[in-house]
């Protein structure tokens, strides 16, 4: 009995040790300045809790030298990244866009005028962007966000940007680093959140509340991609029919308030020399055309940068300042093609 209870003190003893050494380790991974690293989920320090999105920006919350030195991140009263609040009417006469999306959107890796929003704002003086980008949201909260936030807002323009992983972050286990979100289905044809309010990984009781908050605060995390890759396009794929169903709704909303509603398509660095994409080119870009929405693809922008300068466009797996510029000029030129109203 007493060697039992000997082998098991040691077994636990070795685990911790080992537990340990993985954290440390991945903590060392984590800060470790190699091209490729995988950083850690640092939503979780400008983020709270949400029911029914799953979490949300806190509300004036400045986080300083999040990405590196210098490069902070601040969230205004309204729960959107920026240094200022918005008016929920077009009070100043300005071309305003929205702006919806994921961490790119959100300027994952550069400081609050380094976005591609505050980037396109600052092309013309006639142009007011807001930011509604959030880190780990896929195509589904996006939108449960807009509809519940955004339409408050009065704006020219309905911008929804996006990345591939963002439909694979609609199943149920494709978000990032498995932390609770809603789920949608379709019910009577329309997208319904099956799971609302959605589980509070940080008010679990007893041994559940710490061994949550152990897993958001540790580094370990940072061992694992911010998104799987993309699955290929399929009738078969969870997301297809709610993610079409999704679009439909924005457009018939923005044509209702009289404002443009455009997707756009964000390449990652690995997607921008494949010359097409089944997903984008057989799957999505067909079904776009079937509705009448339109869609801007920034695969050619990012082309005609050199091939030596093009890794100086992203930093920790986003868009550097100079690729959120990029985007911010392509989309630009984009929206002054699809709307005689916008600012030249």
């Amino acid at each position: 009995m007493r060697k039992n209870v000997l082998r098991l003190a040691l077994s636990l003893t070795v685990t911790l040790v080992l537990l340990l050494c993985l954290e440390g380790g991945a903590s060392l991974w984590s800060k470790w300045p190699a091209t490729g690293a995988l950083p850690p989920v640092l939503e979780v320090t400008h983020c709270e809790y949400d029911p029914e999105l799953g979490w949300r920006h806190c509300a004036r919350k400045h986080v300083p030298n999040l990405y590196g030195p210098g490069i902070g991140i601040t969230t205004n009263s309204q729960h959107l990244r920026g240094t200022r609040d918005h008016a929920l009417a077009d009070d100043a006469g300005k071309y305003r866009v929205l702006c919806l999306g994921d961490s790119f959107t959100m300027g994952y890796g550069v400081s609050d005028g380094e976005s591609y929003p505050a980037q396109l704002e600052g092309l013309h003086p006639g142009l007011e962007t807001i930011n509604m980008g959030l880190g780990g949201y896929g195509i589904d909260q996006c939108w449960m966000w807009y509809e519940r936030d955004g339409t408050k807002f009065d704006v020219d323009v309905l911008l929804f940007a996006f990345i591939l992983g963002d439909f694979y972050r609609m199943n149920p286990n494709g978000n990032v680093a498995n932390i609770p979100k809603p789920v949608l289905q379709l019910v009577n044809g329309d997208p319904v959140a099956m799971n609302v309010p959605v589980a509070n990984i940080l008010e679990v009781p007893g041994f559940g509340a710490r061994l949550g908050k152990l897993v958001q605060a540790s580094a370990l995390l940072g061992l694992f991609p911010k998104t799987l890759a993309a699955p290929a396009a399929s009738g078969e794929e969870p997301f297809v029919p709610i993610s079409l169903r999704i679009f439909e709704i924005l457009r018939d909303r923005s044509q209702q308030r009289g404002q443009k509603f455009v997707l756009v398509y964000l390449p990652v660095l690995e997607e921008i020399a494949l010359p097409r994409h089944p997903t984008v080119d057989d799957w999505l870009v067909p079904e776009l055309g079937k509705r009448g929405i339109p869609m801007l693809d920034l695969r050619p922008a990012f082309r005609k940068v050199p091939q030596a300068e093009l890794v100086e466009h992203f930093t920790l797996g986003h868009y550097s300042k100079r690729g959120n510029r990029v985007a911010a000029e392509a989309m630009l030129a984009g929206l002054r093609e699809l709307d005689p109203e916008c600012p030249r």
